[in-house]
């Protein structure tokens, strides 16, 4: 009883010391800059909470309430992953022994302390907030990644989505690939399917774009569909459409990236070659042969710079869109209910169905989500693979600016800086 009081009176003490070197004037200007966007979140270099009881409140406000034993639980797993992913994704060997964690980190025992070593303006502390901040900023990105919903349905909305595209293609004997559908086909040099994104791929790309959030992740899922010659993306988008694997209303058309396909000229000389086909002056020999022999390669314009990813190389050359497809995912408590009168049944004898389960509990969850589908020519998809449009470029300029972003000034602690700092 006496240890809570004297606990309480020190939270008091505590909070009536900041007021009275406060006025309602202390604007929190960083605060200020990110929310009316002059700044983003991820390049606050402080925050303003400096005694338990504030750090408490805000964690509570943020959804982690630390009278909660599971709250905390999760903010340890959050913030054990955020230490691994700094020093084995971001760290490289040799940063990994220059910059040791400090030992109030690598012991934290109260998550209130991480809130407020990042909110200390001591100069001899400035390694301690600088980690501080490092580990808050990754442990926001985790966050938002375990808490979407997205990532719980990934297993049966791959299941479904690639089911619909597999059902047109058919393998032959000679291993040729073909796209059918009704009377129209298209041969099919390779497919390569992205089953899932990883986890950490995911926490790398909400860090790069730190006005992301985890529902702006659209490339969980995957196909990339490579032809022979660029001639023959506009037949293999003719056939997605038919077969509704690209539905139009549901592509998210701010994700559509196309270095591949000039639509407006083709368009015209196709409309003239139909009008000579229609009064006769062109055999259906001649107009598909004409037809195949339209150029349809794309200059990159202004426009397509701006909505490409900052980090795509130019040469980088394909069709690309995202699609938002439907899929239903059995909800569980339907399940539990099903199982439950089954044994019900058993015991009672009475075999009939119950229509009023359904009304009571949803059978099924439905949800919209993305898949990224790409086309390219051969030629384009051997410039992605191991030209200078290569996979591995994106990535290492990617990680290059995560690096900046999430460590900033804590790379630039050498040994003799580091002697002058309490940690």
């Amino acid at each position: 009883m006496k240890e809570s009081l004297l606990k309480h009176t020190k939270r008091e003490f505590e909070d009536s010391a900041i007021q009275s070197n406060t006025t309602a004037w202390n604007i929190p200007w960083q605060e200020f800059e990110v929310i009316l966007g002059l700044k983003n979140s991820y390049s606050q270099r402080n925050l303003n909470i400096l005694t338990e009881n504030q750090a408490r409140i805000f964690l509570k406000n943020c959804g982690f309430d630390l009278t909660n034993q599971s709250h905390i639980k999760q903010f340890e797993q959050f913030y054990g992953e955020a230490l691994y992913f700094i020093r084995h994704v971001l760290f490289t060997d040799e940063e990994r022994t220059s910059f040791i964690i400090p030992a109030n980190l690598l012991y934290l025992k109260n998550p209130c302390n991480l809130l407020i070593f990042a909110s200390t303006n001591h100069p001899r502390k400035r390694y301690l907030r600088l980690w501080s901040c490092s580990i808050l900023k990754v442990m926001y990105a985790i966050s938002n990644l375990q808490y979407s919903g997205r990532l719980h349905i990934i297993d049966d909305a791959r299941e479904q989505i690639f089911k619909r595209i597999r059902n047109y293609m058919h393998q032959h004997k000679d291993e040729k690939l073909e796209f059918k559908y009704k009377n129209d086909s298209i041969y099919l040099n390779k497919v390569e399917w992205k089953e899932a994104k990883t986890r950490t791929s995911i926490v790398l790309k909400l860090l790069h774009k730190p006005d992301s959030i985890v529902d702006d992740v659209f490339d969980y899922l995957g196909v990339r569909i490579v032809v022979e010659k660029s001639s023959k993306i506009p037949l293999l988008l003719k056939l997605l459409i038919e077969t509704d694997i690209i539905i139009p209303h549901q592509v998210v058309a701010m994700r559509t990236r196309n270095s591949l396909l000039n639509v407006k000229h083709p368009k015209k000389i196709f409309t003239f070659l139909k009008e000579l086909k229609s009064c006769g002056s062109l055999s259906n020999e001649e107009f598909d042969n004409m037809c195949e022999n339209i150029i349809w390669s794309n200059e990159i314009n202004d426009e397509h710079q701006k909505r490409t990813n900052s980090f795509t190389s130019q040469h980088y050359r394909s069709l690309q869109f995202t699609v938002r497809h439907l899929v239903r995912t059995p909800n569980p408590a339907f399940l539990v209910l099903e199982s439950m009168t089954n044994q019900l049944r058993r015991y009672t004898g009475v075999q009939r169905q119950e229509p009023w389960m359904e009304s009571v509990i949803p059978q099924y969850f439905a949800h919209y989500f993305p898949i990224e589908i790409q086309m390219m020519d051969q030629e384009s998809y051997e410039m992605a693979k191991f030209g200078p449009a290569s996979h591995e470029q994106y990535k290492s300029q990617q990680h290059k600016s995560v690096r900046e972003r999430v460590l900033g000034n804590l790379l630039t602690f050498k040994k003799e800086k580091l002697a002058s700092q309490d940690f």
